[in-house]
């Protein structure tokens, strides 16, 4: 059983409320707690005086050994995500929401509020006074310079500065592990992970038939989506990285693609035959991971079907590399796809590849 500790904080109204959090955290006694039961906070972080945690009818997951500084304010209607061993400078903004404001008759805060979310992978660094907008991502290890303003998702590793904000250089040197990174390139690759994608890619594409309506979800920069393509001609990739996607505009001009986190697919419900997610679920957080089988189930059709693959190590947390952040058993990966599938079947193990179909009927279906 996981240790908790407890506190009594103000809501928004200066009222009592009682907040639970993870042993050896601390939380200043001046933080603002709205809607406690929707806040979770993991073991051995900290967060300082003036900090404002609001759901919003969302809800707010903070991880472990993380420190989130003084004054910031986290809106999490769309929900906000925080990993493991993150820090958040003072006077920092997160704002997983947006208001509609296409009426003239209604005032502004009157209008539809809604939400798609924010992530951040874990060990990152938001510089002070940084807004983070919704339907961002932060790859791991990214860092947030001082008074940016972050409205697109910014890939793992990588340094982005300014409003709005961009990436000015990477974090890693061009020796950088291989294995550590988050995406096959063209460039650089070696020979074994040459071999390793192209093997997974024949796979995949074998099953695909020619008349498939094919989304490759967390598509890097598409070399597997190309091999797919050469069968099925109307397949669609996207990324949440826009350095990926402009590098597979660029490499595959005859090939639809676009930059979409997995979270809050672009697309609409009931249109895909086929999606292909291959080497995308062990480098995202498991409540992610989560959220992006719900958007790939409601984006595929009834009679369609999900292509998965992932290391099944069951190594946890304890992964075997730096862009890995958690690596999911057989068990998990089936009883997660059981959530949104009822015909699940496990078609290779060299490559943990799993095969879902005949989707359940939701409410987002």
């Amino acid at each position: 059983m996981i240790q908790k500790n407890s506190g009594v904080y103000k809501d928004l109204f200066n009222r009592p409320v009682t907040l639970e959090y993870g042993a050896g955290s601390f939380i200043d006694p001046d933080v603002v707690i709205d809607s406690p039961e929707k806040i979770h906070i993991g073991s051995n972080t900290i967060i300082r005086k003036g900090v404002v945690l609001r759901p919003e009818g969302g809800e707010i997951v903070i991880g472990n050994n993380c420190v989130i500084n003084h004054y910031c304010v986290f809106h999490g209607k769309g929900g906000i995500y925080i990993g493991d061993w993150c820090i958040i400078a003072p006077h920092s903004g997160f704002y997983a929401q947006n208001h509609s404001f296409d009426r003239f008759d209604l005032p502004i805060t009157r209008q539809p509020n809604s939400g798609k979310g924010i992530y951040l992978m874990g060990d990152n660094w938001i510089g002070s006074h940084s807004v983070l907008c919704d339907d961002v991502t932060l790859g791991k290890g990214t860092v947030i310079g001082a008074n940016s303003t972050v409205t697109r998702s910014i890939p793992m590793a990588t340094v982005a500065v300014g409003a709005p904000a961009r990436v000015i250089k990477n974090r890693f040197e061009e020796n950088f592990v291989f294995e550590h990174r988050e995406r096959a390139t063209h460039d650089g690759m070696p020979e074994n992970i040459i071999q390793y994608v192209q093997g997974r890619g024949k796979i995949i594409t074998s099953l695909i038939d020619s008349n498939d309506v094919v989304l490759d979800v967390g598509c890097g920069e598409g070399i597997i989506t190309s091999m797919i393509a050469e069968k099925a001609h109307n397949t669609t990739g996207c990324d949440y990285s826009d350095s990926a996607v402009k590098d597979a505009k660029t490499r595959y001009p005859d090939i639809n693609f676009l930059q979409s986190n997995v979270t809050s697919l672009k697309f609409e419900d009931n249109l895909f035959t086929k999606v292909v997610f291959t080497e995308v679920a062990e480098h995202l957080l498991p409540v992610q991971l989560e959220n992006a089988l719900a958007e790939i189930a409601r984006v595929l059709r009834f009679d369609g079907a999900l292509l998965i693959t992932t290391p099944l190590t069951g190594a946890g947390h304890k992964t075997s590399n730096y862009a890995h952040i958690y690596e999911y058993s057989l068990r998990e990966i089936t009883a997660l796809l059981g959530i949104y599938f009822n015909e699940i079947s496990f078609i290779n193990p060299v490559f943990g590849m799993f095969l879902a179909k005949n989707k359940k009927i939701t409410d987002n279906s």
